[in-house]
């Protein structure tokens, strides 16, 4: 098989992945398989673990990193299981942030590329996929979609955890576009992508002086308040963030001793409370 035979292969493969549906249909895969709401750590867990693992001399060795990290399997164990072990099972370590610190070349780099790279061919399998509400800038958990007065009896019919806010665009789409009715708006089925800016943010500091909080958290677009007439309209305000994009999947914050303070106290709130401030908005609901 050349080359042209094998894109033209991947692209049909990727083709067939994809799906969209109402959100009753999403609810009906829920009640026969609940993992596709699992949260982040979750899914960074399960992506590890189905690559396998095996026991030498009392360690635990995860084949995952095997091909690429060597002489680790300490900090690997150590990594896995007191943090994204923990946070999967939704245990208080979930509120940190992962800081790996380490002398130069010691596989920090390496470790994080394994798991963008990872959750991209996650999303891709059956266990591993995401579904998100079709055209939301964030690629949200369609369960944010119901009140939080019902998700009680939801959650025990569906043997899951709702988390979360609807962001302010899905709340106005909702009014707007569905006239409230949740069981008809949209979902689809999305693949996690560094380049397309699905599940995976990155964040280098730069200059202080000419760096823009904008670039974790969004901004306002203001060529179009005259046509919405507010700052404070979801439709004037772009959710491009890096936060924003990193949702239900991975952010890495490059050189984050070198940041800014001022950028740090988003990840603040966004570990204790999982949301954040973006604008004019109440506080933006996030899975990363």
């Amino acid at each position: 098989m050349d080359i042209f035979e094998k894109i033209s292969q991947f692209n049909a493969e990727s083709e067939q992945l994809l799906w969209t549906g109402s959100f009753k249909e999403y609810i009906d895969i829920l009640k026969k398989d609940p993992t596709p709401a699992m949260t982040a750590h979750s899914r960074v867990y399960a992506m590890i673990e189905a690559m396998g693992t095996e026991e030498i001399n009392g360690r635990k060795r995860y084949k995952f990193f095997e091909q690429e990290i060597f002489g680790l399997d300490r900090a690997v164990e150590k990594l896995v299981e007191e943090y994204f072990h923990s946070a999967a099972r939704r245990l208080d370590v979930r509120k940190r942030i992962l800081l790996l610190m380490g002398p130069v070349s010691g596989g920090k780099s390496t470790i994080v590329t394994m798991l963008k790279k990872g959750l991209e061919r996650f999303s891709r399998t059956e266990k591993g996929a995401v579904y998100a509400i079709k055209g939301c800038p964030m690629h949200e958990e369609p369960l944010h979609l119901i009140p939080h007065e019902l998700r009680a009896d939801l959650e025990k019919e569906l043997g899951v955890r709702i988390e979360g806010n609807l962001c302010p665009a899905c709340q106005m789409r909702l009014k707007t576009e569905y006239n409230g009715r949740i069981e008809d708006v949209l979902v689809e089925r999305v693949l996690i992508s560094e380049d397309n800016r699905i599940g995976i943010g990155t964040f280098s500091p730069s200059d202080p002086k000419s760096q823009d909080i904008a670039d974790l958290t969004g901004s306002i677009d203001f060529s179009t308040i005259t046509e919405y007439g507010s700052e404070s309209d979801p439709r004037a305000y772009r959710f491009d963030g890096e936060l924003n994009k990193a949702n239900r999947g991975l952010m890495e914050f490059q050189e984050m001793l070198k940041c800014d303070e001022k950028f740090l106290w988003n990840l603040l709130s966004l570990t204790q409370e999982g949301n954040f401030k973006a604008g004019r908005f109440a506080l933006i609901s996030a899975d990363e």
